[in-house]
Protein backbone atom coordinates (compact mmCIF):
# COMPACT_ATOMS: atom_id res chain seq x y z
CA UNK A 1 0.00 0.00 0.00
CA UNK A 2 1.58 3.32 -1.09
CA UNK A 3 0.92 6.31 1.43
CA UNK A 4 0.58 9.56 -0.11
CA UNK A 5 2.65 12.58 0.99
CA UNK A 6 -0.07 14.80 1.33
CA UNK A 7 0.14 17.00 4.57
CA UNK A 8 -4.19 17.71 6.25
CA UNK A 9 -2.71 19.47 9.31
CA UNK A 10 -6.63 19.20 10.68
CA UNK A 11 -7.25 15.47 9.33
CA UNK A 12 -7.12 14.41 12.77
CA UNK A 13 -9.85 16.78 13.67
CA UNK A 14 -12.06 14.26 12.00
CA UNK A 15 -14.68 16.26 10.01
CA UNK A 16 -18.36 14.74 10.72
CA UNK A 17 -20.10 13.34 7.92
CA UNK A 18 -23.52 14.84 7.68
CA UNK A 19 -26.58 12.28 7.79
CA UNK A 20 -27.05 10.12 5.04
CA UNK A 21 -30.41 10.45 2.98
CA UNK A 22 -31.95 10.03 -0.55
CA UNK A 23 -33.32 12.80 -1.70
CA UNK A 24 -36.43 11.51 -3.53
CA UNK A 25 -37.37 9.88 0.33
CA UNK A 26 -36.64 13.34 1.63
CA UNK A 27 -39.09 14.44 -0.59
CA UNK A 28 -41.79 12.01 -0.23
CA UNK A 29 -41.54 11.66 3.75
CA UNK A 30 -40.90 15.36 4.38
CA UNK A 31 -42.36 17.18 1.64
CA UNK A 32 -39.34 19.47 1.50
CA UNK A 33 -39.71 20.96 -1.70
CA UNK A 34 -42.97 22.07 -0.36
CA UNK A 35 -41.04 23.59 2.98
CA UNK A 36 -38.42 25.25 0.46
CA UNK A 37 -40.79 26.89 -1.95
CA UNK A 38 -42.97 28.06 0.69
CA UNK A 39 -40.58 30.91 1.27
CA UNK A 40 -40.98 30.93 4.36
CA UNK A 41 -37.21 30.11 5.74
CA UNK A 42 -35.52 32.37 2.72
CA UNK A 43 -34.30 34.03 5.75
CA UNK A 44 -32.73 31.10 7.20
CA UNK A 45 -30.93 29.89 3.74
CA UNK A 46 -29.77 33.08 3.27
CA UNK A 47 -27.85 32.71 6.82
CA UNK A 48 -26.37 29.45 6.51
CA UNK A 49 -25.54 30.02 2.91
CA UNK A 50 -23.73 33.37 3.49
CA UNK A 51 -20.44 31.76 5.11
CA UNK A 52 -21.75 28.18 3.15
CA UNK A 53 -22.54 26.49 6.65
CA UNK A 54 -21.17 22.48 7.02
CA UNK A 55 -23.74 20.42 8.79
CA UNK A 56 -21.55 20.37 11.85
CA UNK A 57 -22.30 24.00 12.01
CA UNK A 58 -25.98 24.01 11.40
CA UNK A 59 -26.47 21.14 13.84
CA UNK A 60 -26.18 23.78 16.84
CA UNK A 61 -28.13 26.55 15.57
CA UNK A 62 -30.92 27.68 17.40
CA UNK A 63 -32.46 29.04 14.89
CA UNK A 64 -33.51 25.57 12.96
CA UNK A 65 -36.72 25.69 11.73
CA UNK A 66 -37.16 21.88 12.52
CA UNK A 67 -34.41 19.07 13.75
CA UNK A 68 -30.94 19.02 12.99
CA UNK A 69 -31.69 16.62 10.43
CA UNK A 70 -34.52 17.56 8.49
CA UNK A 71 -33.38 20.99 8.80
CA UNK A 72 -30.16 19.62 6.97
CA UNK A 73 -32.61 18.21 4.46
CA UNK A 74 -34.14 21.61 3.14
CA UNK A 75 -30.71 23.01 3.18
CA UNK A 76 -29.53 20.77 0.68
CA UNK A 77 -32.67 20.14 -1.51
CA UNK A 78 -32.77 24.27 -1.49
CA UNK A 79 -28.88 24.47 -2.17
CA UNK A 80 -29.34 21.31 -5.24
CA UNK A 81 -31.86 24.00 -6.99
CA UNK A 82 -28.84 26.29 -7.92
CA UNK A 83 -26.05 23.31 -8.47
CA UNK A 84 -23.72 23.44 -11.48
CA UNK A 85 -22.71 19.90 -11.97
CA UNK A 86 -19.20 18.27 -13.32
CA UNK A 87 -17.84 15.01 -13.79
CA UNK A 88 -14.79 13.38 -14.00
CA UNK A 89 -14.86 9.86 -14.90
CA UNK A 90 -17.82 8.51 -13.12
CA UNK A 91 -17.76 10.91 -10.25
CA UNK A 92 -19.86 13.79 -9.93
CA UNK A 93 -19.04 17.17 -8.54
CA UNK A 94 -21.23 19.93 -7.84
CA UNK A 95 -21.00 23.75 -6.82
CA UNK A 96 -23.66 26.55 -6.02
CA UNK A 97 -22.51 30.33 -6.82
CA UNK A 98 -23.72 31.61 -3.77
CA UNK A 99 -24.35 35.39 -3.48
CA UNK A 100 -21.36 35.67 -0.94
CA UNK A 101 -19.24 33.72 -3.72
CA UNK A 102 -20.73 36.37 -6.34
CA UNK A 103 -20.44 39.21 -4.03
CA UNK A 104 -16.47 37.95 -3.14
CA UNK A 105 -15.65 37.81 -7.07
CA UNK A 106 -16.80 41.49 -7.65
CA UNK A 107 -15.26 42.21 -5.15
CA UNK A 108 -12.05 40.92 -6.28
CA UNK A 109 -12.62 42.06 -9.80
CA UNK A 110 -13.82 45.59 -9.34
CA UNK A 111 -12.86 47.23 -5.99
CA UNK A 112 -9.14 45.25 -5.13
CA UNK A 113 -8.19 45.21 -9.05
CA UNK A 114 -10.22 47.79 -10.24
CA UNK A 115 -8.84 50.00 -7.02
CA UNK A 116 -4.99 49.33 -7.64
CA UNK A 117 -4.98 50.57 -11.43
CA UNK A 118 -7.07 53.69 -10.29
CA UNK A 119 -4.85 54.47 -7.58
CA UNK A 120 -1.35 52.04 -8.86
CA UNK A 121 1.77 51.33 -6.93
CA UNK A 122 4.54 52.92 -8.09
CA UNK A 123 6.38 51.82 -10.79
CA UNK A 124 9.72 51.37 -7.58
CA UNK A 125 7.78 50.03 -5.11
CA UNK A 126 6.25 47.23 -7.82
CA UNK A 127 9.31 46.09 -8.55
CA UNK A 128 10.39 45.17 -5.24
CA UNK A 129 7.37 44.07 -4.13
CA UNK A 130 6.72 41.60 -7.38
CA UNK A 131 10.40 40.41 -5.84
CA UNK A 132 9.32 39.84 -2.54
CA UNK A 133 6.12 38.06 -3.47
CA UNK A 134 7.82 35.42 -5.73
CA UNK A 135 10.35 34.71 -2.71
CA UNK A 136 6.90 34.54 -0.76
CA UNK A 137 4.98 32.44 -2.52
CA UNK A 138 7.95 29.77 -3.26
CA UNK A 139 8.53 29.77 1.14
CA UNK A 140 5.32 29.52 1.55
CA UNK A 141 3.72 26.76 -1.05
CA UNK A 142 7.22 24.90 0.61
CA UNK A 143 6.42 25.02 4.20
CA UNK A 144 2.61 23.73 3.10
CA UNK A 145 4.34 20.91 2.65
CA UNK A 146 6.59 20.85 5.41
CA UNK A 147 9.91 22.58 4.93
CA UNK A 148 11.32 23.79 7.74
CA UNK A 149 13.68 26.03 7.09
CA UNK A 150 12.75 29.92 8.51
CA UNK A 151 11.47 32.73 6.30
CA UNK A 152 14.26 34.72 7.10
CA UNK A 153 17.51 32.06 6.17
CA UNK A 154 15.28 31.23 3.11
CA UNK A 155 14.88 34.43 1.58
CA UNK A 156 18.79 34.75 2.43
CA UNK A 157 19.52 31.75 0.08
CA UNK A 158 16.72 32.72 -2.65
CA UNK A 159 18.22 36.57 -2.81
CA UNK A 160 21.81 35.63 -2.69
CA UNK A 161 21.29 32.78 -5.19
CA UNK A 162 23.27 30.50 -3.08
CA UNK A 163 23.36 26.61 -3.72
CA UNK A 164 20.14 24.76 -1.02
CA UNK A 165 21.95 23.09 1.48
CA UNK A 166 19.39 20.77 2.74
CA UNK A 167 15.67 19.43 0.99
CA UNK A 168 14.09 21.86 3.13
CA UNK A 169 15.51 24.55 0.89
CA UNK A 170 15.58 22.38 -1.98
CA UNK A 171 11.95 22.72 -2.16
CA UNK A 172 11.73 26.48 -1.78
CA UNK A 173 14.74 27.17 -4.82
CA UNK A 174 12.35 24.29 -6.46
CA UNK A 175 9.15 26.22 -5.78
CA UNK A 176 10.71 29.47 -7.42
CA UNK A 177 11.92 27.87 -10.84
CA UNK A 178 8.49 26.75 -10.93
CA UNK A 179 6.98 29.74 -10.66
CA UNK A 180 9.01 30.94 -13.27
CA UNK A 181 8.26 27.84 -15.36
CA UNK A 182 4.86 28.64 -15.37
CA UNK A 183 4.89 32.15 -16.41
CA UNK A 184 6.58 30.91 -19.43
CA UNK A 185 3.75 28.81 -20.23
CA UNK A 186 0.61 31.40 -20.12
CA UNK A 187 0.26 30.65 -23.76
CA UNK A 188 0.00 27.03 -23.55
CA UNK A 189 -2.93 25.35 -23.07
CA UNK A 190 -2.46 21.98 -20.18
CA UNK A 191 -1.73 19.24 -20.78
CA UNK A 192 0.88 16.15 -19.80
CA UNK A 193 3.55 17.75 -21.12
CA UNK A 194 3.25 20.77 -18.60
CA UNK A 195 2.03 19.21 -15.64
CA UNK A 196 5.17 16.86 -15.99
CA UNK A 197 7.61 19.19 -16.47
CA UNK A 198 5.67 21.36 -13.87
CA UNK A 199 5.83 18.32 -11.38
CA UNK A 200 9.21 17.55 -11.95
CA UNK A 201 10.91 21.13 -11.40
CA UNK A 202 8.81 21.12 -8.46
CA UNK A 203 10.69 17.59 -7.50
CA UNK A 204 14.07 17.57 -8.32
CA UNK A 205 17.13 16.73 -5.89
CA UNK A 206 14.31 16.04 -3.11
CA UNK A 207 12.71 12.55 -2.19
CA UNK A 208 10.03 13.41 -4.18
CA UNK A 209 12.37 13.01 -7.25
CA UNK A 210 12.05 9.10 -7.99
CA UNK A 211 7.61 10.07 -8.33
CA UNK A 212 8.49 12.77 -11.56
CA UNK A 213 8.03 11.65 -15.06
CA UNK A 214 4.49 10.10 -15.41
CA UNK A 215 1.76 9.38 -13.40
CA UNK A 216 1.68 7.36 -10.88
CA UNK A 217 0.72 3.77 -11.82
CA UNK A 218 -0.15 2.49 -8.27
CA UNK A 219 -3.24 2.16 -5.64
CA UNK A 220 -2.58 5.34 -3.32
CA UNK A 221 -3.76 6.29 -0.22
CA UNK A 222 -3.88 9.53 1.69
CA UNK A 223 -3.13 8.99 5.46
CA UNK A 224 -3.83 10.45 8.34
CA UNK A 225 -0.64 11.43 10.01
CA UNK A 226 -1.86 11.09 13.58
CA UNK A 227 -3.68 7.90 13.65
CA UNK A 228 -2.71 6.17 10.53
CA UNK A 229 -5.91 6.08 9.23
CA UNK A 230 -7.53 6.26 5.78
CA UNK A 231 -8.53 9.79 4.86
CA UNK A 232 -8.76 9.78 1.29
CA UNK A 233 -8.74 7.22 -1.27
CA UNK A 234 -8.04 8.69 -4.45
CA UNK A 235 -9.25 7.17 -7.74
CA UNK A 236 -7.11 3.76 -9.37
CA UNK A 237 -4.20 4.73 -11.35
CA UNK A 238 -5.86 3.93 -14.42
CA UNK A 239 -8.56 6.15 -13.37
CA UNK A 240 -6.52 9.02 -12.29
CA UNK A 241 -4.73 9.10 -16.01
CA UNK A 242 -7.91 9.51 -17.86
CA UNK A 243 -9.34 11.88 -15.08
CA UNK A 244 -6.49 13.93 -15.82
CA UNK A 245 -7.11 14.16 -19.26
CA UNK A 246 -10.49 15.26 -18.36
CA UNK A 247 -9.28 17.78 -16.45
CA UNK A 248 -7.32 18.89 -19.11
CA UNK A 249 -10.20 19.54 -20.98
CA UNK A 250 -12.27 21.04 -19.47
CA UNK A 251 -9.74 23.53 -18.54
CA UNK A 252 -8.80 24.01 -21.98
CA UNK A 253 -12.55 23.86 -22.96
CA UNK A 254 -14.41 27.36 -23.52
CA UNK A 255 -17.81 25.80 -24.20
CA UNK A 256 -19.28 27.01 -21.24
CA UNK A 257 -18.08 30.27 -19.25
CA UNK A 258 -16.94 29.58 -15.75
CA UNK A 259 -15.29 32.60 -13.89
CA UNK A 260 -11.75 31.86 -13.78
CA UNK A 261 -11.35 32.37 -10.32
CA UNK A 262 -13.87 29.33 -9.70
CA UNK A 263 -12.13 27.37 -12.65
CA UNK A 264 -9.08 28.12 -11.41
CA UNK A 265 -10.49 27.02 -7.78
CA UNK A 266 -11.77 23.74 -9.54
CA UNK A 267 -8.63 22.95 -11.00
CA UNK A 268 -6.81 23.18 -7.35
CA UNK A 269 -9.03 20.80 -5.86
CA UNK A 270 -9.47 18.17 -7.98
CA UNK A 271 -5.35 17.92 -8.48
CA UNK A 272 -5.56 16.98 -4.98
CA UNK A 273 -8.56 14.57 -5.48
CA UNK A 274 -7.12 12.69 -8.27
CA UNK A 275 -4.02 12.65 -6.84
CA UNK A 276 -1.73 11.82 -9.81
CA UNK A 277 1.59 11.38 -7.99
CA UNK A 278 2.86 9.92 -4.86
CA UNK A 279 4.38 12.50 -3.80
CA UNK A 280 4.13 16.93 -5.37
CA UNK A 281 0.78 16.52 -5.56
CA UNK A 282 -0.08 19.68 -3.25
CA UNK A 283 2.21 22.22 -4.61
CA UNK A 284 1.78 21.43 -8.28
CA UNK A 285 -1.85 21.69 -7.32
CA UNK A 286 -0.92 25.73 -6.34
CA UNK A 287 1.23 26.38 -9.25
CA UNK A 288 -1.64 25.21 -11.35
CA UNK A 289 -4.06 27.20 -9.58
CA UNK A 290 -1.61 30.47 -9.80
CA UNK A 291 -0.82 29.43 -13.96
CA UNK A 292 -4.74 29.12 -14.55
CA UNK A 293 -5.35 32.97 -13.22
CA UNK A 294 -2.45 34.06 -15.06
CA UNK A 295 -3.39 33.23 -17.86
CA UNK A 296 -6.84 34.87 -17.75
CA UNK A 297 -5.42 38.05 -17.33
CA UNK A 298 -4.81 38.02 -13.73
CA UNK A 299 -1.66 40.08 -14.13
CA UNK A 300 -1.63 41.17 -10.54
CA UNK A 301 -1.24 37.79 -9.10
CA UNK A 302 1.96 38.53 -9.34
CA UNK A 303 2.61 40.96 -6.79
CA UNK A 304 0.82 38.84 -3.82
CA UNK A 305 1.61 35.80 -2.62
CA UNK A 306 -1.17 33.01 -2.35
CA UNK A 307 0.49 30.44 -0.33
CA UNK A 308 1.61 32.88 1.86
CA UNK A 309 -2.41 33.48 2.60
CA UNK A 310 -3.07 29.98 2.79
CA UNK A 311 -0.19 29.03 5.10
CA UNK A 312 -1.64 31.79 7.82
CA UNK A 313 -5.00 29.59 7.21
CA UNK A 314 -4.25 26.57 7.12
CA UNK A 315 -6.85 24.74 9.20
CA UNK A 316 -9.48 26.24 6.75
CA UNK A 317 -7.50 25.06 3.87
CA UNK A 318 -7.29 21.35 4.91
CA UNK A 319 -10.82 21.58 6.04
CA UNK A 320 -12.32 23.05 3.07
CA UNK A 321 -10.92 19.73 1.01
CA UNK A 322 -12.37 18.03 3.67
CA UNK A 323 -16.11 18.86 3.72
CA UNK A 324 -15.90 18.89 -0.30
CA UNK A 325 -15.70 15.21 -0.22
CA UNK A 326 -17.80 14.25 2.48
CA UNK A 327 -20.57 16.70 1.87
CA UNK A 328 -21.22 14.91 -1.52
CA UNK A 329 -18.44 16.51 -3.43
CA UNK A 330 -19.71 19.83 -3.18
CA UNK A 331 -16.63 22.01 -4.40
CA UNK A 332 -18.39 25.10 -2.88
CA UNK A 333 -16.55 25.24 0.38
CA UNK A 334 -13.68 24.75 -1.42
CA UNK A 335 -14.61 27.50 -4.15
CA UNK A 336 -15.43 30.00 -1.24
CA UNK A 337 -11.96 29.41 0.62
CA UNK A 338 -9.50 29.65 -2.40
CA UNK A 339 -11.52 33.33 -2.98
CA UNK A 340 -11.51 34.70 0.48
CA UNK A 341 -7.41 33.39 0.56
CA UNK A 342 -7.37 35.89 -2.77
CA UNK A 343 -9.11 38.55 -0.88
CA UNK A 344 -6.83 38.05 1.27
CA UNK A 345 -3.78 38.20 0.04
CA UNK A 346 -4.42 41.10 -2.36
CA UNK A 347 -5.85 43.26 0.95
CA UNK A 348 -1.82 42.62 1.89
CA UNK A 349 -1.24 44.22 -1.53
CA UNK A 350 -3.18 47.51 -0.43
CA UNK A 351 -1.86 47.80 2.59
CA UNK A 352 1.88 47.50 1.37
CA UNK A 353 0.75 50.49 -1.26
CA UNK A 354 -0.93 52.69 0.80
CA UNK A 355 1.98 52.05 3.59
CA UNK A 356 4.49 52.93 0.91
CA UNK A 357 2.27 55.78 -0.34
CA UNK A 358 2.68 57.33 3.13
CA UNK A 359 6.58 57.07 3.12
CA UNK A 360 7.31 58.81 0.45
CA UNK A 361 4.60 61.87 1.33
CA UNK A 362 6.83 61.97 5.25
CA UNK A 363 9.77 61.32 3.24
CA UNK A 364 9.35 63.90 0.45
CA UNK A 365 8.05 66.51 2.92
CA UNK A 366 11.10 65.97 5.30
CA UNK A 367 13.34 65.93 2.19
CA UNK A 368 11.98 69.63 1.75
CA UNK A 369 12.56 71.10 5.21
CA UNK A 370 16.46 69.64 4.56
CA UNK A 371 16.46 71.70 1.19
CA UNK A 372 15.60 74.70 2.83
CA UNK A 373 18.09 74.44 5.09
CA UNK A 374 20.71 74.26 2.32
CA UNK A 375 20.97 70.38 1.82
CA UNK A 376 21.44 69.21 -1.98
CA UNK A 377 18.38 67.39 -3.24
CA UNK A 378 20.55 64.44 -3.30
CA UNK A 379 21.85 64.97 0.72
CA UNK A 380 18.05 65.08 1.76
CA UNK A 381 16.30 62.54 0.19
CA UNK A 382 19.72 60.29 1.50
CA UNK A 383 18.99 62.03 4.73
CA UNK A 384 15.45 62.18 4.63
CA UNK A 385 15.47 57.73 3.84
CA UNK A 386 17.71 57.63 6.52
CA UNK A 387 15.63 58.77 9.40
CA UNK A 388 12.26 57.08 8.16
CA UNK A 389 14.07 53.53 7.66
CA UNK A 390 17.59 54.03 9.77
CA UNK A 391 18.56 50.36 9.24
CA UNK A 392 18.02 50.22 5.35
CA UNK A 393 21.83 49.14 4.25
CA UNK A 394 23.06 52.07 1.92
CA UNK A 395 26.70 52.52 1.36
CA UNK A 396 28.93 55.16 -0.96
CA UNK A 397 28.53 52.80 -4.43
CA UNK A 398 24.59 52.54 -3.52
CA UNK A 399 24.25 56.10 -2.79
CA UNK A 400 26.22 57.05 -6.15
CA UNK A 401 24.63 54.28 -8.23
CA UNK A 402 20.99 54.97 -7.06
CA UNK A 403 21.72 58.98 -8.02
CA UNK A 404 23.71 58.55 -11.09
CA UNK A 405 26.46 60.11 -9.80
CA UNK A 406 30.00 59.03 -9.68
CA UNK A 407 31.77 57.89 -6.35
CA UNK A 408 34.02 61.24 -6.13
CA UNK A 409 30.53 63.89 -5.97
CA UNK A 410 29.07 61.05 -3.57
CA UNK A 411 31.81 60.92 -1.16
CA UNK A 412 31.88 65.07 -1.45
CA UNK A 413 28.05 64.91 -0.62
CA UNK A 414 28.98 61.97 2.28
CA UNK A 415 31.48 63.80 3.67
CA UNK A 416 29.53 67.43 4.04
CA UNK A 417 27.00 65.43 5.95
CA UNK A 418 29.19 64.03 8.23
CA UNK A 419 30.91 67.18 9.36
CA UNK A 420 27.75 68.67 9.84
CA UNK A 421 27.42 65.31 12.02
CA UNK A 422 24.29 64.18 10.51
CA UNK A 423 25.24 60.59 9.32
CA UNK A 424 28.65 58.39 10.28
CA UNK A 425 29.78 54.96 9.20
CA UNK A 426 28.63 51.87 10.58
CA UNK A 427 30.95 49.17 10.12
CA UNK A 428 29.56 45.15 9.55
CA UNK A 429 32.36 42.83 9.38
CA UNK A 430 33.62 43.87 5.80
CA UNK A 431 30.59 46.16 5.20
CA UNK A 432 30.43 49.64 6.07
CA UNK A 433 26.72 50.99 6.20
CA UNK A 434 25.62 54.99 6.20
CA UNK A 435 23.78 55.80 9.49
CA UNK A 436 22.30 58.75 10.74
CA UNK A 437 24.18 59.77 14.05
CA UNK A 438 20.80 59.99 15.43
CA UNK A 439 16.60 61.75 14.85
CA UNK A 440 16.99 64.11 17.53
CA UNK A 441 20.48 65.42 15.72
CA UNK A 442 18.46 65.78 12.39
CA UNK A 443 15.59 67.50 14.23
CA UNK A 444 17.85 70.03 15.95
CA UNK A 445 19.57 70.96 12.60
CA UNK A 446 16.15 71.37 11.41
CA UNK A 447 15.18 73.98 14.07
CA UNK A 448 18.17 76.07 13.71
CA UNK A 449 17.32 79.34 12.16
Amino acid sequence: MLISDLKLTCLHMKIESPPAFDIMSALREYDVASEVSSGKYQSFFIKVNDRYLYWDEVKHRNDLPFDPVKSWMLIKYQRSLGYSGLCFGDVHFTYLLTQTVQKNIHEFDLKLIGGLYQNPISLDDKKKYLSSSLLEEAIASSQIEGAATTTKIAREMLKSERSPRNESEQMIFNNLRGIQFIEEELESELDFRLIIELHRIMTAKTSAEDCAGTYRTEMIYVQDHIDGEIAHTPPTAEKASSMMEELCDFVNSDKYFIHPIVKASIIHFMIGYIHPFKDGNGRTARALFYWYLLKSGYGLLKNISISRAILESRTQYDKSFLKTEHDGNDLTYFINYSIKSLLVAFESLIRYRDRKKKEREEQESLAKKLINRGLSKRQAKLLSLLVLKPKVDINISTYAEQLGIVRQTARKDLNHLKKLELIEDEKDGRNVWLRITSIERVYEFLEVA
